[in-house]
């Protein structure tokens, strides 16, 4: 069964994240990585500590490689699908976590855009329901797709779009 044209975003089918975000998560977390690792570097400079500046230096270009490499592995653990009933999001690298959140619930579609992510045509779909608690997000949606994907998550909740 092919899924009809005003539905063709939301086949029933897993979707991987647009691989850009992997670009947007690594450079987030290489920055803060960065940042705290260059504190303490300087940190220790300023108390004479000339080794311990070295050793910060290098654990901090170390962890700015993990950072990098733990953007992919996030990227790989991301899936969402939308059924006729609900939405099933799938992401986490060490701990796992599966949400399904059921149309009917869903009050509101936030669409969320970075720099980073502007400079690289993405966007965040954040989907606020009553409880805080939740709230799920789909990163890394391509902006030439965002507009129509929250227009029909927004159908299928039967929430019109005064926006």
């Amino acid at each position: 069964m092919t899924p009809e044209p005003s539905d063709a975003l939301l086949g029933g089918t897993f979707e991987r994240l647009d691989p850009r975000i992997r670009t947007v998560w690594a450079v987030g977390r290489a920055v803060a990585v960065a940042v705290v690792g260059m504190a303490l570097g300087v940190l220790a400079l300023v108390a004479g500590e000339t080794a311990s500046t070295a050793v910060v230096l290098l654990l901090t270009v170390v962890g700015m490689g993990l950072a990098v490499v733990s953007a992919g592995w996030s990227w790989r653990c991301w899936s969402w699908a939308a059924w006729d009933d609900a939405l099933e999001i799938h992401h986490g690298v060490v701990i796992r976590a599966s949400s399904l959140v059921p149309y009917h619930r869903i009050q509101q579609i936030d669409v969320h855009r970075g720099p980073l992510e502007r400079l690289l045509s993405l966007s965040t779909l954040i989907l606020r329901t009553a409880a805080s608690t939740t709230d799920a997000r789909i990163p890394g949606v391509p902006a030439s797709r965002v507009e129509t994907l929250r227009h029909q998550l927004l159908a299928r909740a039967g929430i019109d779009d005064a926006v």
